[in-house]
């Protein structure tokens, strides 16, 4: 197996996917939430406001958990987002250099022929007549 494809589907040491079990609860508890908010709804019940609000606090928790999740994942693989940052600043560079040295090329070699005059006409003869 490719070493890079093996490092990106095993899973990280000290990641378990334990820790995402959560993930999955909440979205049980959601779905049923908002079934019961739906159905609620249909029979004009008062408490179909508190149970869709409690699934959309649900969520907001979700959300919380998982970025302190993808903080912790980010943490345990350090030296893959320093090799990261350091080859998107090559590439970076890389393009910025190709950037100035094509515009560079453009100013030298374009700036001769811009720098032609444009014959300009003789302006017409006036048709005053000079009367003493």
């Amino acid at each position: 197996m490719n070493p890079l494809l093996a490092q990106i589907v095993t899973p990280t040491e000290g990641l378990e996917s334990g820790l995402y079990q959560p993930l999955y609860l909440v979205l049980v508890l959601y779905v049923a939430l908002f079934v019961l908010g739906r159905v609620f709804e249909g029979r004009d019940d008062p408490r179909t406001d508190t149970v869709l609000d409690a699934g959309f606090a649900l969520l907001c928790l979700a959300a919380v958990y998982v970025a302190v999740l993808a903080v912790y994942a980010l943490s345990s693989q350090f030296d893959l987002i320093v090799d990261m940052v350091e080859i998107m600043a090559i590439m970076i560079g890389f393009f910025a250099l190709l950037v100035v040295a094509l515009l560079g090329i453009e100013l030298l070699v374009g700036l001769p022929g811009r720098n032609k005059r444009k014959p300009v006409a003789p302006p017409p003869p006036s048709s005053e007549s000079s009367e003493d």
